[in-house]
This record gives structure tokens, C-alpha cells and sequence, in this order.
């Protein structure tokens, strides 16, 4: 989702956990560096919290109807006495009742209206840790993803690294040593042919970093034609390897050049300064 903001209702499947866990985990990873969507999150679960907690008002309890019938004066009345003061009482206590219940009901409120703000208190505390435990946790699988990206890169380093001494003792591989020219100072080279597994590697050291637009460019070549291996790019430290398969139909070689062309590479040899050059004509198997 880079780039890209939430929408409301994506906040709010975020909030009751419906989203799919690819895009739940997407948006949990773009709440992490987006402020104002983390708001529409946070606000998203407040609302479905409070969605959750509401409850419906409570009836007066019997025992409490029972108080209200004996400060009337009519529990367990006999009778007469029931024919004498039903008349009388009957206005009280419809008044008494009616007070006593909406006196019940304003309690009952007020006292869920305060355990309701404690537990939406409460809630938001939970939804907060849980929000930055969601975000955390996104962390922590980004960084976890990069790691095993650097791991693999490291097995693949050491892969070719096994690759490179193999073809080094290997009987059927060529090894030449390349002449540095004055611009590249003390840089040094090897050209390593395997005819065999039709492969070429190119390694130096010290090789000065081209600027923008420019790249280096190797070639070999063949009966008086000149056959791009590829471009590559020193590290920080001016070391560069490189592998690569030998061109389909191209069995034999008397040269290999490094030149400096334009980047991405040209099709055909155009650089005016050659950096490295590598008789190859007398090598023997």
C-alpha cells in the first residue's frame, strides 16, 4: 500500500479484525508510517467498542416493587380493608410507582452511564496497546523479511565464491591476467574462461567508480568482432565480480576489453578509453 492511504471502510474492517490477512497485514504495515490513517484506525475501534458495550436499561427488581407496595400500605391487605383503601391509595401509589421507577431508572443509569466510561476507559487502553502491538509486530516481520533477504544474499555470495575457486583449479579453464591502463590507477584483474561449462568470470579490485550515466562494459573478441559479455558495477570499495555465459556460437577468442560506455550498455564498442586488455590468443587448456 505505498503510496496509498485507507479507506473508512477499511478502517473499519480493520477495527473488527475482517479483513484478509494479506490486507490486514498491509494496512497494519502502512498504519505504521502513516499518521493520519493510524487516526481513522484508532477512531474505527473506538466506535466499534462502544458498539459492543452498549447494553438496554434494567427494569426495577421485584424486591424493590415490593418495597414500593409495603410503604403504600398494601402488602397483604384484608378484605375490608382492602375495599376501603384501594380508592384512596390507588392515586399514591400509581404516583409513588411512577416516581420510584424513574427514580430506579436514573440510578441504574447514571451508575451504567459510569461504568460505561471506566470500560470504555479501559478499552481504549487495551485498543491503544493492541494498535501499538499491531504496528510492532508489522516491525518486526518487515525487519525479519530483510534479514532473510540479506541471508540469502550471502548464501548466493558464497555460492559463487565456490563457484569462482572451482573454475579457478578446474583443468579446463583459462585464467589471464588483464593490464590496467593509467585511468584506472593501480586497479588489478582476472579473466577466468571455462570452455567446458561455457562460463566467463571477471574480477578486480580497485576499480574507480564510474558517475551517473556511465558504466563499465566487457568484451571479447572473436575473429575480428567484438562480443558484449554485459556491464557491471564496482561496490564502495572499487571491487567488482562478475559472471556470465559465453555468447551461443563463439568458440573462440583473442582478446577481452573493458571499456567505459553509456549506462545500460552499448550494443557495439563504442567507449573511447579502454580500461583493461587481456591477450588471450596463447592460453592453453
Amino acid at each position: 500500500m505505498a503510496g496509498e492511504h485507507i479507506t473508512q471502510e477499511q478502517a473499519d474492517e480493520y477495527a473488527i479484525g475482517s479483513l484478509e490477512p494479506v490486507l490486514e497485514r498491509a494496512v497494519a504495515l502502512h498504519l505504521a508510517e502513516c499518521a493520519a490513517c493510524r487516526d481513522m484506525a484508532r477512531d474505527a475501534e473506538r466506535l466499534a467498542s462502544l458498539v459492543a458495550l452498549t447494553s438496554p436499561r434494567l427494569k426495577p427488581s421485584p424486591r424493590l416493587r415490593h418495597r414500593v407496595f409495603a410503604a403504600a400500605g398494601i402488602t397483604r391487605p384484608s378484605p375490608f380493608r382492602r375495599a376501603f383503601t384501594i380508592g384512596r391509595a390507588a392515586a399514591g401509589l400509581a404516583a409513588v410507582i411512577v416516581a420510584a421507577g424513574a427514580f430506579t431508572g436514573m440510578v441504574s443509569i447514571k451508575g451504567q452511564i459510569g461504568d460505561l466510561r471506566q470500560q470504555n476507559s479501559d478499552l481504549q487502553i487495551q485498543i491503544d496497546d493492541a494498535l501499538s502491538q499491531k504496528v510492532e509486530l508489522a516491525a518486526l516481520t518487515r525487519k525479519l523479511d530483510d534479514q532473510e533477504k540479506l541471508a540469502a544474499q550471502l548464501e548466493e555470495r558464497s555460492k559463487d565464491d565456490r563457484e569462482l575457486n572451482l573454475a579457478f583449479m578446474s583443468p579446463s579453464t583459462d585464467v589471464a591476467a588483464v593490464t590496467s591502463l593509467d585511468e584506472t590507477g593501480n586497479a588489478i584483474g582476472r579473466l577466468v574462461w571455462d570452455s567446458e561449462q561455457k562460463r566467463v568470470w571477471f574480477v578486480a579490485s580497485e576499480l574507480p567508480r564510474r558517475p551517473a550515466g556511465e558504466t563499465y562494459q566487457i568484451w571479447v573478441n572473436s575473429g575480428g568482432r567484438y562480443y558484449s559479455l554485459g556491464t557491471f558495477t564496482p561496490d564502495d570499495a572499487g571491487f567488482a565480480r562478475y559472471e556470465t555465459v559465453v555468447p551461443e556460437g563463439l568458440n573462440t577468442y583473442e582478446t577481452a576489453v573493458v571499456t567505459i560506455e553509456r549506462a545500460g550498455g552499448s550494443p557495439v564498442r563504442e567507449g573511447p578509453t579502454v580500461f583493461f586488455v587481456a591477450d588471450l590468443s596463447r592460453l592453453r587448456n
